[in-house]
């Protein structure tokens, strides 16, 4: 049975302007639908397995992985991976992961692997209401930061953040790693919502780092990643 995915967008099933707590809820709910509610790393060929069909928005989207092969772009320069829709392949999405250059780095497989669903679920349906063809890349090298926000990457990382590490989880396991360190867990409502907190001044560069390598070790992210939804989620200030 295919899993579904709602969230706002026109009739051409384009997105709206989806603001970040939006599209982590998308991300948290889709993954509990697909995974349930237990913490632990995502396995990719797990997943692949379980969004072989999705619904989005009414939309059957079938997405085509894999992960078999190397993948490059249309200058031969290797890539993470890519999402692509064919227009003479109306109902479907390919996923292709870099196996060459991901089978042996476990964290960034996840995240690479976050990052195309998170393409095919939101740019995607789109592209095949109106018969069009669309290729996204995960370059290899790091985005120019100085460059304009890509607002379809940034989505993409958010739909990934949030999916590799929903924000009730994390925060509910960041609370039981921050009182083992010793890091004092204070309380502040965000959105109605009370959410954990830790100083990072009060609490010291070493416990920090301490909490965000015992998470990353939990959801199978790294530590860097971590850090990222720290100050996402406004779990460390």
């Amino acid at each position: 049975m295919a899993a579904t995915v709602e969230y706002p967008c026109f009739g051409s099933g384009e997105p709206t302007r989806l603001a970040a707590k939006t599209i982590w809820a998308v991300a948290a709910e889709l993954r509990r639908r697909l995974l349930g509610a237990v913490v632990r790393p995502i396995d990719v060929k797990d997943l692949i397995r379980r969004t072989g069909c999705l619904r989005v928005n009414g939309r059957t989207l079938n997405v085509a992985w894999d992960i078999e092969h190397p993948v490059h772009d249309e200058k031969g320069r290797r890539v993470l991976g890519i999402c692509e829709h064919d227009p003479h392949e109306p109902g479907t999405v390919m996923i292709s992961l870099n196996a060459e250059f991901l089978s042996d780095q476990p964290e960034l497989l996840r995240s690479t692997a976050a990052h195309e669903l998170g393409h095919a679920i939101f740019d995607m349906p789109a592209a095949m209401t109106t018969g069009t063809a669309r290729v996204f890349r995960s370059r290899v090298q790091a985005r120019n930061s100085g460059a304009p926000i890509d607002w379809r990457e940034w989505r993409t990382d958010e739909f990934m953040g949030a999916f590799l590490a929903p924000k009730r989880q994390l925060a509910r396991s960041f609370v039981r790693e921050a009182s083992a360190f010793g890091a004092a867990v204070q309380w502040k409502v965000i959105e109605e919502i009370p959410t954990p907190f830790v100083s990072a001044r009060k609490a010291g560069g070493a416990a920090i780092d301490a909490i965000a390598g015992a998470l990353a070790e939990e959801f199978g992210v790294t530590e860097s990643f971590i850090g990222v939804r720290f100050r996402k989620y406004g779990l460390v200030c």
